[in-house]
């Protein structure tokens, strides 16, 4: 259990009880140097590399390029850096995390709110001036500054209109006035905390400016509304129907009258009264890998072969970007396990195991009793299945 009291280095000595109360969701916050003892797992030449993979996530920002603010998404290749110009524009690459493994130590520090809803960390390297104009995002998001020094100007949403610069491919508001009330310059090893829709603009003040964007994810309430759909309509009951009982208050029989809305509102009410089924919807939707294209299946044969490897001794560990979370039901003697977007129930005598493999790396299962619980080995065997553990194999001398 996280300890919210104890101050932590990422908030600058704050506690996680005190960013909780005043800060998450509500306003900024600027960090001073809560960037402690972070390697830099990748330089600027690295991260232009992954930006030429075919599977890599990654677009280029030109401010002035040959339209305002063009837009060019990756694979890039080399003749595409050779030709940029020598200042005012952004590299951008998406989910760093899920293909450095080395990420996963800053993605750690942030323990302090709930793992499933962290996304991604995206990379954002940018030449002297660079930017990707003013904007907002819908979702938390923490701005570590990891090399060179990078001005942020910010808007709280009460302060800016949402129309944007037309016949550009970015949302880029077009009405973004500055006050001097949240200016800062971050250097490395600073951090810039913004909640959803705060409008901001980040403009690198020296070449190679790198900032980390650790992002969360916020889906739609309208995508909770078709997903909670999609689960009530997997069983239909067709006794379920409108059948508004007939008051006599109706001045005409043309007439919807409000009671007939009121019946309506309650019967939806009961159908969405279902907290197991709402868990279900949020925990697959919320640990679904970001490339679930790249999880390659299991085999039965490999599955059974990494089990044994596991209960014989054989480390594990768990991938950077594996998504695993977990809900007590309502039933007292169940939770339900998910992984990169699929679920098991369990009894929720196994929670402290889970706990355990959501809080650590590496793992030694031969010391488990597999006696001790029936869904002990379904349970391995699933983490196994959906890649949420993966069997660490020693490099080749």
């Amino acid at each position: 259990m996280t300890d919210l009291t104890t101050p932590l280095t990422i908030l600058g000595g704050m506690t996680a009880q005190t960013f909780l109360n005043e800060y998450w969701q509500k306003k900024p916050l600027l960090i001073r140097a809560g960037l402690v003892d972070f390697n830099v797992p990748l330089e600027a030449d690295e991260l232009a590399g992954m930006a030429m993979e075919e599977e890599v996530e990654s677009r280029i920002v030109i401010e002035n390029g040959k339209t305002p603010w063009e837009t060019q998404q990756g694979p890039f290749d080399e003749s595409t850096f050779a030709t940029l110009p020598e200042k005012e524009w952004t590299l951008l690459v998406q989910a760093v995390d899920h293909w450095v493994p080395e990420i996963q130590t800053l993605k750690e520090q942030f323990q302090f709110l709930p793992s499933w809803r962290l996304d991604d960390v995206m990379v954002s390297y940018a030449t002297e001036g660079g930017s990707v104009g003013p904007h907002y995002d819908q979702y938390d998001v923490f701005l570590a500054q990891v090399a060179g020094k990078r001005r942020w100007q910010v808007l709280a949403p009460e302060e800016y209109q949402d129309t944007a610069i037309s016949d550009i491919s970015l949302h880029i508001l077009d009405n973004f006035n500055a006050t001097p009330n949240m200016d800062w310059v971050l250097e490395a090893g600073d951090i810039l905390y913004l909640p959803p829709n705060f409008a901001h603009n980040g403009r690198a003040m020296d070449d190679d400016c790198m900032t980390y964007s650790i992002g969360f994810r916020a889906p739609s309430l309208q995508d909770a509304l078709t997903g909670v759909r999609d689960k009530l309509c997997e069983t239909v009951n067709v006794k379920d129907r409108f059948a508004a009982p007939e008051t006599g208050k109706r001045e005409h029989n043309a007439q919807i009258h409000s009671d007939d809305i009121a019946y309506l509102q309650a019967e939806l009410t009961r159908l969405i009264n279902q907290p197991d089924l709402l868990a279900n919807w949020l925990g697959e939707t919320m640990s679904e890998s970001k490339y679930p294209e790249y999880l390659a299946p299991l085999n039965g044969k490999e599955l059974n072969e990494a089990y044994e490897s596991a209960i014989q001794g054989q480390t594990f560990i768990r991938p950077g970007d594996a998504r695993i979370c977990y809900y007590l039901s309502t039933n007292d003697n169940a939770m339900r396990v998910f992984c990169n977007g699929e679920s098991l129930e369990i009894s929720n005598e196994l929670a402290p195991f889970v706990q355990a493999i959501t809080d650590q790396i590496e793992f030694d299962f031969s010391g488990l009793d597999l006696n001790q619980n029936k869904d002990l080995e379904p349970l391995v065997r699933f983490l196994i299945c959906q890649q949420g553990i993966i069997e660490l194999v020693a490099p080749e001398e």
